[in-house]
């Protein structure tokens, strides 16, 4: 069936045009593993004329209307809402004020459960709000919140770290980590399936309008005194839409979609200087006119915004252009075997095989010693392989946790303020360590392992690349001093109040996930609970920015990955974001989110986020067979999330397919149909998952993922070793030792070894990137959706350059014409996948793309 892109199945999910809650307290240790699965609004298409708006390059200037008096037009009043739909047996909703509900949560648990908290994306899946109680002893607890009209999803939580769906009621969805996601679609709209309006029926339905200018879907300051505006009605409701400056303008919108629900509109909208430039340099007062047939009415809210120019929102510019490579260190590169840790496993070693202190151990590979495994590796090896880094193309490294700790992973920090001596000089910690007092950093002092990494960032900038670092300030190893410090002197510790303490006689505390060696730092609704515990924090991560403390960021790394941001409170991570910024306006802070994260990408808190709601259904596209989605639902899923993002955010996403925390992309194409991050480790799952080396299908479907990742828009990022061809289920098989060629032979040599086509492939696409500024910071365009041949096509371009990309996800040759927008170029040559000059008739190229492969052709812009 071939399917005009701009064409979406489907209507419109109202939960991301509705307002969130603000995330002003931590989701729990479970809540990361139990997730929701985020349905992103269907259908936002975004066409050529406004692409530009979008991406914040080059925007149409919309028709401005004469000066507007005030108000613009007879407000429409919303008819109450006292539908509240079809609910389960264990929710109620009565109305309240204001056009929101009070919906009542039932839940009977078995006896032994007293204690009972509902978690939802309404808390921010927060496992200690929302206690419910049994007043009456029936054993049926429950809790009334109110809430506004919307789809919700959410679970209750027995005893602080026993999630559950709701057994009454039927509707949900897996929240990929083996479990389910209750959902309540609250309210009329919440169940429409299609509008029921009629242009020129004189009559706007208020129900449908929509805008809040807290979401970056509706509101986005895009330069000093310039703003994208955008407005939701019902389909077929409206003959026009306006926005209605007061003291200003009228602006007529353009449509950008209409779905079977709803319809958006958009406009571009001058801002002008405040009055008061105190508290806003720029300031905005403003509504909407609606027109259909022979009524003309605004909407019955006039909305606010200011921003100053620090407000709106950037980016780092090198962050634009980064080709992100993510390295676990223990498991890169052993370039020095003198720091090598005791019992360290032969590099070549087969990975399922047992080393002699294994054997001895009593344990088995999955319980649990293969989770002890050091390999060695260190920053030596690294600086060695910045050749290969570079050859290969990549800009910019991601690393794992480098600071001391015991594990190979090093998320058990037992120092912040320190790089693992196994990494750099062995021995060269202790001695240094028990002269500092973690509350003062005038003692702090640097080991030549913090100097030997400092080297190494050096060398890294004088190749061109950035460095970042994860940040893992949720909680510590059990070897922290400061943790430590508590479990000797209890409540007389300068550092009592660090720790989430539960019991002090006998000790007992929180750890992150419920792991006793991973103590979770105590929490507040501002943040960490502890004042002192921050300052650390705060002045650790100065430390690293600007190792000498001279106020030139230059010797520092370049930002940070954040791990579980969402366990500690939002406004924790508003004030680091200042301290990060000012050591370095340029660092670039990106935050280990998995589902949509709207409220991260706002410009006060995060500047960017691991993209696994990219990576989901690039995966489920390319690489599922049952479960597969179309090019044109692929399509979909991909422009809501650019709609829902602000530009500067899209543009330094980190686009990962896999990590540390999956299985590796090429055994993802070896197991299909399963929910991306979900049933993938072979001790979880026994049989179910192959840990076999995949095919050469596979092997194809994993480089057309990564021509997707080097063509679309974002920045793309590597997990160190997929571009040689290696293989595992999740955790601990992902994070086998990296396969190099000057290495070989190495144990099993029929399977471990550098797949050298496999390599060149990731090579030229990376060059790919790297010559085409179009393809890391231009605009994009759906050009064609088709999903009979599976084939999805797409334009990026930029003043200079059009390119256009068509990737086939099918197992056969797919031949095809794909439209070119009037104006572009008519002459293009196919510069991958190809060569020559492709053929150019009636407005289209015409192109074959071979199986599960794609094309890429390039036009100048003259």
């Amino acid at each position: 069936m071939n399917t005009p892109a701009d064409e979406i199945p489907g209507h419109l999910l109202l939960d991301q045009y509705r307002e969130r809650p603000p995330l002003d307290c931590a989701a729990s240790p479970r809540a990361r593993r139990s997730r929701p699965r985020r349905h992103a609004a269907r259908g936002a298409a975004l066409g050529r004329l406004f692409s530009a708006s979008l991406l914040g390059i080059v925007a149409i200037a919309a028709p401005v209307l004469a000066q507007t008096p005030w108000p613009p037009a007879p407000p429409v009043q919303p008819a109450p809402e006292t539908d509240p739909g079809e609910l389960p047996s264990s929710i109620t909703a009565t109305s309240a004020d204001g056009g929101a509900w009070n919906v009542t949560f039932s839940y009977k648990p078995a006896p032994t459960f007293t204690r009972i908290n509902l978690a939802g994306d309404f808390s921010a899946w927060n496992a200690n709000d929302n206690a419910l109680a049994d007043p009456d002893g029936d054993g049926v607890f429950s809790i009334t919140l109110p809430l506004e009209s919307g789809e919700y999803r959410y679970k209750f939580v027995l005893a602080g770290d026993r999630w559950v769906h709701d057994p009454g009621n039927p509707l949900g969805e897996p929240d990929g980590h083996n479990g389910t996601n209750s959902i309540l679609r609250l309210g009329r709209l919440y169940s429409m399936k299609t509008s029921t309006a009629t242009v020129g029926d004189n009559i706007v339905d208020a129900a449908g309008l929509e805008h809040r200018q807290n979401l970056p879907l509706f509101f986005q300051p895009l330069a000093p005194e310039r703003a994208l505006v955008r407005y939701r009605t019902f389909s077929h409701d409206v003959r026009t839409a306006s926005v209605a400056v007061k003291g200003g303008e009228t602006v007529r919108m353009h449509l950008l979609h209409e779905g079977p629900v709803f319809t958006l509109w958009e406009a571009l909208v001058a801002v002008p200087a405040s009055p008061n430039r105190k508290t806003a340099a720029y300031r905005v007062d403003y509504t909407f006119v609606i027109e259909d047939g022979t009524q003309r009415v605004s909407d019955p809210n006039t909305y606010s915004a200011s921003f100053t120019d620090a407000t709106i929102f950037h980016t780092p510019e090198w962050a634009k252009n980064a080709i992100w490579y993510q390295i676990m260190v223990d498991r890169f590169r052993n370039g020095d075997p003198s720091n090598d840790p005791e019992n360290c496993r032969p590099w070549k070693s087969e990975w399922f095989s047992a080393s002699p202190w294994e054997e001895k151990s009593g344990e088995t590979f999955y319980k649990n010693f293969v989770y002890h495994r050091l390999y060695g590796g260190d920053l030596a090896g690294v600086e060695q392989k910045l050749p290969y880094l570079k050859e290969l193309g990549i800009n910019a490294i991601y690393f794992n946790p480098v600071f001391k700790a015991p594990t190979h992973h090093k998320y058990d920090a037992t120092n912040y303020l320190h790089i693992d001596d196994h990494f750099g000089k062995k021995g060269d910690y202790e001695a240094i360590a028990a002269t500092e007092d973690l509350l003062d950093p005038k003692t702090w002092k640097w080991t030549e392992s913090d100097k030997m990494f400092l080297a190494l960032v050096k060398k890294c900038h004088d190749m061109g690349i950035r460095v970042i670092i994860d940040g893992v300030f949720n909680h510590v190893g059990v070897t922290h001093p400061a943790f430590q410090d508590v479990k000797k002197n209890r409540e007389k510790s300068r550092f009592a109040d660090w720790f989430d303490v539960l019991v002090w006689d006998p000790f007992k505390y929180n750890g992150w996930a419920g792991v006793d060696s991973l103590p979770a730092f105590k929490k507040s609704p501002e943040g960490l609970a502890s004042t002192s515990a921050k300052e650390h924090i705060f002045n650790a991560t100065r430390r690293w920015m600007d190792p000498n403390g001279d106020g030139d960021p230059n010797d520092g790394i370049d930002g940070w990955r954040l791990d579980v941001p969402n366990e500690i409170p939002m406004p924790f991570w508003a004030e680091w974001r200042q301290v990060v910024k000012k050591a370095n306006p340029n660092a670039y802070i990106t935050g280990e989110i998995w589902d949509r994260a709207e409220q991260w990408l706002d410009g006060r808190h995060f500047d960017a986020v691991m993209n696994y709601e990219f990576a989901r259904p690039v995966i489920q596209w390319t690489m599922h067979k049952k479960t597969k989605i179309t090019p044109t639902e692929l399509d979909r899923k991909m422009r809501d999330l650019r709609l829902a993002y602000p530009h500067a955010a899209t543009l330094v996403l980190q686009n990962l397919v896999d990590s540390h925390d999956t299985d590796r992309v090429v055994s993802m194409a070896l197991n299909p149909d399963r929910h991306y991050d979900h049933e993938n480790r072979v001790q979880d799952n026994g049989p179910k998952y192959s840990n076999d080396k995949p095919n050469e299908e596979c092997y194809r479907r994993s480089r057309l993922v990564a021509l997707i990742q080097m063509t679309y828009v974002g920045a793309p990022m590597i997990y160190y070793g997929d571009e040689v061809g290696m293989w595992g289920a999740d955790d601990p098989t992902c994070r086998k030792p990296m396969l190099w060629e000057d290495l070989e032979p190495y144990d099993k040599p029929e399977e471990n070894f550098v797949m050298k086509d496999h390599l060149a492939y990731y090579r030229k696409a990376i060059a790919l990137r790297n010559e085409h500024p179009a393809l890391r910071t231009g605009d994009m365009e759906t050009l064609r959706t088709d999903d009979g041949q599976d084939v999805w096509a797409f334009l990026r371009y930029n003043q200079d350059e059009e390119l256009v990309v068509v990737l086939n996800a099918s197992g056969k040759e797919q031949s095809l014409s794909v439209p070119i927008p009037p104006g572009s170029p008519r002459e293009w040559t196919t510069i991958f996948g190809g060569e020559g000059k492709a053929e150019f008739s009636d407005g289209h190229v015409h192109v074959t793309v071979p199986p599960i492969a794609g094309v890429v052709l390039h036009a100048k812009v003259k």
